[in-house]
């Protein structure tokens, strides 16, 4: 009998979590984890951590050599359930449920101990302004961890899932890109019950092998892109009473000339009245997402005002009329 933990949890699961004790602090889980990924031989001091030690006693967990791909800034996760619709339901998850809340510990402590920057959505305020965000692009369909990354600045969304099957715990995680949403990789692992251990405890070494797997998929490409630029997603909307060649003539510049400006410009999309477009940046020329929305102020100058609907850091929504 299959059992959701995450999201849609059942009545009978819930009242094993309440019996779950909750983490008392973040150090207990942070020291467990580092304690559990062995050191492997590598030139990069952040990449040398093993998950060896994370997996024992995971029959189907074997050694692994870790990517020593190093990055030039450390990249920023966000890390939340794998739940769709508002962001209140998944910190409602991460506070209620104990074993929700161990998992995410897990994962963070181990991001961390591999050099990346973990956030959270924490504060309704924020909760607030990525429901808002979210609405201004694409409606309340979207799925909002999408959205939430890219408010947040982050490179990478990591959503985690669990459920007890016949007895094992088993996990999912799904590692995506903040500024398209394209899935970069999945790993799924299951749990055996060996002896006497906890629900809790179970998570905990199932997490740690399922993170270890799916952080070493990601990481190449990381880096990879890291190279290219700092990443901005921009979403331009036409609202201007712009005839057919200017509207031409406007598209002609933003792919033309202010795509001079950056490292790499990607056409998500592009109509008539809607641009959607990734932007790989100099970090050393553009500062923050502020400067970057300046390029298309000065570059449409004399043909059209630019405004801002929102920037994030990461996510720049612009009114062209």
């Amino acid at each position: 009998m299959k059992k959701l933990i995450y999201g849609a949890m059942t009545a009978a699961f819930l009242a094993a979590c309440a019996s779950s004790p909750p983490a008392n602090n973040n150090d207990e889980v942070r020291a467990r984890a580092n304690d559990a990924y062995a050191e492997v031989p590598g030139d990069d001091p952040v990449a040398s951590k093993s998950a060896t030690g994370a997996s024992a006693g995971a029959a189907d967990a074997p050694s692994m050599q870790l990517s020593n791909a190093t990055f030039r800034s450390a990249p920023t996760v966000l890390v939340s359930p794998a739940l769709s619709g508002k962001m209140t339901g998944s910190i409602d998850v991460i506070r209620r449920n104990p074993l929700a809340k161990t998992a995410m510990e897990v994962i963070n402590a181990y991001l961390t101990s591999r050099g990346y920057t973990v956030v959270g959505l924490e504060s309704q305020a924020q909760l607030d302004e990525v429901v808002q965000l979210q609405s201004d692009i694409a409606g309340n369909d979207e799925d909002l961890s999408y959205v939430a990354g890219l408010s947040v600045g982050a490179d990478i969304n990591i959503t985690y899932a669990g459920s007890i099957q016949e007895g094992d715990i088993v996990v999912d995680l799904n590692a995506s890109e903040a500024s398209t949403a394209n899935l970069l990789a999945s790993e799924s692992v299951r749990m055996k019950n060996e002896g006497d251990e906890s629900q809790r405890v179970l998570v905990q070494r199932a997490m740690e092998s399922a993170i270890v797997k799916l952080e070493n998929k990601v990481r190449d490409r990381l880096a990879a892109q890291q190279e290219l630029g700092v990443q901005y997603k921009v979403v331009a909307h036409l609202t201007g009473e712009f005839t057919d060649d200017q509207a031409e003539e406007i598209s002609n510049i933003v792919s033309l000339q202010i795509r001079k400006k950056f490292n790499k410009m990607q056409v998500i999309s592009m109509s008539r009245n809607t641009y959607d477009l990734l932007i790989y940046a100099d970090p050393d020329k553009f500062e923050d997402a502020q400067m970057v929305y300046g390029e298309f102020v000065e570059g449409l100058a004399g043909l059209a005002k630019v405004h801002k609907q929102n920037i994030t850091k990461k996510l720049i929504i612009l009114e062209i009329k």
